[in-house]
């Protein structure tokens, strides 16, 4: 579902304007760890399936599929901060426009409008590549740890 919603993405054009308004790229970051962390987490979920499906799992393999969740729920929270490293980054940039500042120069009055435009674009995608990716995620980690809790009790 994740891999359709980036060729969707890609079609409707919205991957081309993050690119163009994202100037720090956090935000394909984001989108690449949220790609490659689905994959990995499709992978444990079918590698338990396949356990599950031998009626018996050694207690050994159960608790490597939670260490390795556990690198999933990290990876979630590190696409949250580097969102939030992005919108910061953006405000600064944002309000850097605010220096050479001269009110009697149109020019500088139209820069400081690129400026700021450009900085909140990089602010809000980071920021919203950040929470998705994070709350995707933790979806799957979540989905992923409760079918493990459940086989166990």
């Amino acid at each position: 579902m994740i891999i359709l919603l980036f060729f969707q993405g890609t079609l409707s054009g919205l991957t081309g304007q993050i690119w163009q308004s994202d100037f720090t790229k956090l935000s394909f970051v984001n989108l690449l760890l949220l790609l490659g962390t689905s994959v990995w987490c499709g992978f444990q979920s079918w590698n338990f399936s396949s356990l599950v499906s031998q009626q018996r799992i050694p207690t050994t393999a159960i608790k490597r599929i939670e260490q390795k969740v556990e690198a999933g729920w990290f990876i979630s929270d590190l696409t949250l901060t580097i969102g939030m490293i992005g919108t910061v980054i953006g405000f600064i940039a944002m309000l850097s426009g605010f220096i050479n500042l001269d009110i009697e120069n149109i020019e500088t009055i139209q820069d400081l409008i690129t400026e700021l435009g450009s900085g909140m674009s990089t602010a809000l995608y980071t920021t919203l590549t950040g929470l998705i990716s994070s709350v995707l995620l933790k979806i799957q980690c979540f989905n992923l740890s409760y079918s493990i809790d459940k086989f166990t009790k």
